[in-house]
């Protein structure tokens, strides 16, 4: 070091610069060490989640889905939004976020068909199950119901195919869409009796019961969270559920395989990420969906629509999807089963 004046010295130009050095490289270190700090969403607190929804608005899943995306919105501190993309039996909602950016900003809420049955049966299906998504949660399943409009004069599954047998221009059932377990399970009917059923697609539920109520469509097929209101109030008819085994909320319900149709025909819905999301973002928001369906308030709600709450955690789904998908293979192998 050189004396500049009394007292005071300087440092010289060759240590100045390496102290410099040293200087600049902490701070690009601290600078390093705040960035990996951040929350995995470091795109900032003000970028919006949406959930794409293949379904109308106004039915079971759709409150569901809302109730989680207001838990979420808390949880993660960005807003979170539904979008309903409906059409084709949920394929255009699947094919919208197949094509968004994988930067967990767009989940897809998705009908076990989507990923189970469809592949199966449908030839443009525009999107692989499992190469094109990331599984992330699972969060409710439930039983798919026929019901009957109070036209009907049919008590049980026999009954309805006698009454169709003799009013052969009645033979006609709607679903949630072509290409549904619904749809499937309704022509499975219509050949384990002989009955040769036209199906009528609606774009969901909603959609459908006007025409049921007013007696303009005998047959429905869909969740039974959608049909169970209708059904303790007088104004339609379930006659059966497609699960393995009867509901406890409908004690006196007999399942289709009971009535002699065998088939099962199990629903749910679950959270996807499109292929190539950061490991990171999704198992974040894996927790943080695990955790708004668990919370007391919304698993109330979830029962009080009709659905049971599951495992949410992806492996569960990973797991469910692959065994169903493989199910699915062999029941439309057996069936012949093609939509129109």
């Amino acid at each position: 070091m050189a004396r500049e004046g009394p007292g005071r010295f300087s440092v010289d130009a060759p240590k100045k610069r390496i102290l410099m050095s040293i200087m600049t490289r902490r701070l690009m270190l601290a600078s390093l060490a705040a960035c990996v700090a951040q929350p995995v969403f470091a795109q900032g607190p003000q970028q919006t989640l949406k959930i794409v929804f293949s379904y109308p608005p106004g039915g079971s899943a759709d409150a569901v889905v809302r109730t989680v995306a207001e838990q979420l919105q808390q949880s993660l501190g960005r807003p979170v939004i539904v979008e309903n993309k409906t059409g084709a039996g949920g394929r255009i909602g699947a094919q919208a976020v197949k094509d968004a950016p994988a930067d967990g900003s767009t989940l897809l809420f998705a009908a076990a068909a989507q990923f189970t049955l469809q592949p199966h049966v449908l030839a443009n299906l525009g999107y692989d199950p499992f190469t094109d998504f990331l599984p992330v949660s699972r969060i409710i399943k439930f039983d798919q119901a026929l019901v009957v409009g109070s036209q009907v004069p049919a008590r049980s599954i026999g009954e309805l195919a006698a009454w169709l047998k003799a009013n052969p221009d009645q033979a006609a059932f709607g679903s949630p869409g072509a290409g549904t377990g619904a749809h499937f399970a309704g022509l499975e009917f219509g050949r384990t009796f002989g009955i040769v059923m036209r199906h009528v697609p609606y774009r969901g539920t909603p959609a459908a019961l006007p025409d049921l109520i007013a007696g303009r469509l005998p047959i429905y097929l869909a969740s039974t969270a959608e049909l169970v209101e209708h059904h303790k109030s007088g104004g339609l008819r379930i006659l059966a559920t497609a699960g393995g085994e009867r509901l406890a909320m409908l004690p006196d319900i007999p399942t289709l395989k009971e009535s002699g149709v065998n088939i099962e025909a199990p629903g749910w819905f679950a959270f996807y990420a499109a292929s190539g999301t950061p490991k990171a973002m999704a198992d974040r928001l894996e927790q943080e969906i695990a955790a708004a369906a668990a919370m007391p308030a919304v698993r109330t709600k979830i029962e009080a629509l009709g659905f049971q709450a599951t495992d949410p955690s992806s492996q569960n789904l990973t797991r469910v999807q692959r065994a169903e998908f493989d199910a699915w293979a062999d029941a439309v192998k057996v069936a012949g089963f093609k939509p129109e």
